[in-house]
C-alpha cells in the first residue's frame, strides 16, 4: 500500500496550484463514511491483496468491479508483460513502428495494475520499459522518438505521461528528473500560436485535438510530480480548447433538446467532425488544465458552460457510438475506438456527479470484457496490434482502482 499512499499525495499536485487560472473541482460535503462490509476469505481464482480491495476505494467505485473484471484484468495484465520485447519494447506480433507510444501506454497499464520501478510482480518490465524510452530521448533537444517511429508527438506524450507517473514514485531519481524537464521543454516549444499542439514540436503552423490532448496529459502529469510547468502555456491551451469548440444541438433520451458542444480537428484546417473520440479528448484536456465544473471561468470565457456541453454530448452519444462499432462503421471515432474510450472513461469519472460514470462504465466494461480473448488474455487491434489494444482496454477498466494519479478522484 506503500505506493497507494504516494499515488494519492501526488494527486493533490494538480496543474491548478502551479498556475492559479483554473476553477479546481468543488469540495463534496462532509459524509458519513459507509460501514464496510465483513470482508470475505478470496475465492477460488482470485488473487490475494487484489487492489479493488483496497480500503481507500470509494464505495462507488467498488460497486463497478466485479469478479469477472478482476480476473480479465489479472489474465490481461499477464498477457501484455508478455509481449515486451527484450529491449524494452511493447512490439510483440505488431507494433514496431509505433513503438515509443506502445510501450508508453503498456506502462501506465501496469503501473494501473499496482506495480511500480521497484515493487510488484511486474516491476522488471516497468523498469525495462523506463529504460527504453530514456534511450530514445534526444539528449539535445529531449524529444523523445526513435528510428523510423511514426508516434510522433503522441509518442511523445504518452513517454512524458508515463515517466511522470514513474517519478511520482521514485522522487529522487534524478536522471529520470532531467529526462522528464527536457521532455516537458519540448513539449512548450513545440506549441502553436493558437495554443494547441501538431504532429512534430518543430511545426508550429498545424494543430490537432488528438495531438494536444497528449501534450496537455503529459504537463499536467510531469507538474503533478514536481516537475516545473509555465503558466503561459498552460493558459494558450484553455484558450484553444475554448476556440476550438463548437455549439452542436443534440436531443436528448427524453427527446428534450439539449445545448452541446463538439470541438475541431484542428483550429487549423477548421474542420468539425462532431467525433466523439476527439471531444473525449478535448473535455479531458480540460480537465487536465483544472477544469471539472460548470461554473469554471477563464478571463472573460465561460469555459465551464463548454466543459459541461460536451460533457452531455458524450453520455447522449455513448448508444450511437456502441451501435456505430458494433455495425462496423469506419469513421474516424470508431476507427479509434480504443483511444476514444481511454479519454471518455476519464472524463466520466472526472464529471462532478457520480450519475456519469454510473451510467458509462457498465456498458463499456461488459463491452470490453466480451472483446477480450478468452485464450491468451488480451485485445486485437488489426492497425497497431495487440499490445496497443490491450494497453487501453486494461487502462480503461482499472479506472476505479485508482493506482495513478491520471485515474484519481
Amino acid at each position: 500500500m506503500a505506493f497507494k499512499r504516494v499515488m494519492l499525495a501526488l494527486a493533490v499536485l494538480g496543474v491548478v496550484m502551479a498556475t492559479g487560472f483554473a476553477q479546481d473541482k468543488p469540495a463534496d460535503p462532509p459524509k458519513e463514511a459507509p460501514k464496510e462490509a465483513p470482508k470475505e476469505a478470496p475465492k477460488d481464482g482470485e488473487a490475494k491483496g487484489d487492489p479493488s480491495e483496497a480500503p481507500a476505494l470509494k464505495a462507488f467505485a467498488k460497486k463497478h468491479i466485479t469478479n469477472e473484471m478482476r480476473t480479465a484484468i489479472t489474465k490481461g495484465v499477464k498477457r501484455l508483460s508478455e509481449l515486451q520485447d527484450n529491449n524494452g519494447a511493447f512490439t510483440k506480433n505488431q507494433g514496431s513502428g509505433v513503438a515509443i507510444a506502445i510501450t508508453s501506454l503498456a506502462g501506465i497499464a501496469l503501473l494501473a495494475s499496482g506495480s511500480t520501478p521497484e515493487k510488484g510482480p511486474y516491476q522488471a518490465h516497468i523498469q525495462k520499459a523506463v529504460d527504453y524510452l530514456i534511450g530514445c530521448q534526444d539528449p539535445n533537444t529531449g524529444y523523445i522518438t526513435g528510428t523510423n517511429d511514426g508516434s510522433r508527438i503522441h509518442g511523445h506524450g504518452y513517454a512524458t505521461l508515463f515517466l511522470a507517473q514513474c517519478y511520482g514514485t521514485q522522487p529522487n531519481n534524478n536522471k529520470l528528473k532531467g529526462v522528464l524537464n527536457k521532455a516537458v521543454e519540448i513539449i512548450q516549444k513545440g506549441q502553436t500560436a493558437d495554443g494547441g499542439w501538431g504532429y512534430v514540436p518543430d511545426d508550429l503552423t498545424w494543430d490537432e485535438g488528438s495531438t494536444t490532448v497528449c501534450c496537455v496529459q503529459a504537463l499536467r502529469a510531469a507538474s503533478d510530480s514536481g516537475i516545473t510547468v509555465e503558466k503561459k502555456y498552460i493558459q494558450k491551451a484553455v484558450k484553444y480548447l475554448y476556440d476550438t469548440s463548437v455549439p452542436t444541438p443534440f436531443r436528448a433520451a427524453d427527446g428534450s433538446e439539449q445545448k452541446g458542444f463538439t470541438f475541431m480537428y484542428s483550429k487549423s484546417s477548421g474542420w468539425s467532425s462532431q467525433s466523439y473520440a476527439i471531444t473525449a479528448a478535448a473535455i479531458s484536456s480540460l480537465n487536465g488544465l483544472g477544469i471539472y465544473a460548470e461554473g469554471a471561468t477563464w478571463k472573460e470565457q465561460d469555459v465551464g458552460k463548454v466543459y459541461k456541453g460536451g460533457l452531455e454530448w458524450l453520455k447522449n452519444k455513448l448508444d450511437d457510438f456502441l451501435d456505430r462499432m458494433k455495425a462496423g462503421g469506419g469513421a474516424l471515432d470508431v476507427g479509434h475506438f480504443h483511444y476514444a474510450h481511454f479519454y471518455a472513461v476519464q472524463v466520466m469519472w472526472n464529471a462532478p456527479d457520480e450519475h456519469y460514470f454510473d451510467d458509462y462504465f457498465p456498458r463499456m466494461r461488459d463491452y470490453l470484457l466480451k472483446e477480450q480473448d478468452a485464450t491468451s488474455g488480451g485485445w486485437q487491434h488489426n492497425g497497431y496490434g495487440e499490445a496497443y489494444a490491450s494497453a487501453f482496454a486494461l487502462m480503461i477498466l482499472q479506472v476505479p482502482y485508482q493506482y495513478l494519479p491520471l485515474f484519481n478522484k
